[in-house]
């Protein structure tokens, strides 16, 4: 079974993961390495850095901002007609 872990690099070249591991990596693997760059790095779900800070960001954007309002109420209709458009019984 193919497995997929987070690991770190150090100077040396030694491996480290990024995690605990369930199990002991044992066999042969192959390596893909990605730009460090902080910009690319993808968010670390398990570490909590920088999600908040991304939110917030996010939701003060210009774009966020600016986003089409919804009225509810169209909404609404437009739900109950796609419910009852797909029952050919009626």
């Amino acid at each position: 079974m193919l497995q997929t872990i987070q690991v770190e690099i150090d100077a040396t070249g030694r491996i480290h993961p990024m995690e605990a591991l369930s199990f002991k990596p044992v066999g042969r693997a192959l390596l893909t390495l990605l730009d460090a760059t902080i910009e690319t790095m993808p968010l670390q779900i398990n570490e909590g850095r920088g999600s908040v800070a991304r939110a917030l960001t996010l939701l003060s954007s210009p774009r966020f901002v600016r986003r089409p309002a919804a009225n509810t109420n169209e909404i609404i209709k437009r739900i109950a007609a796609m419910r009852d458009d797909w029952d050919a019984s009626q």
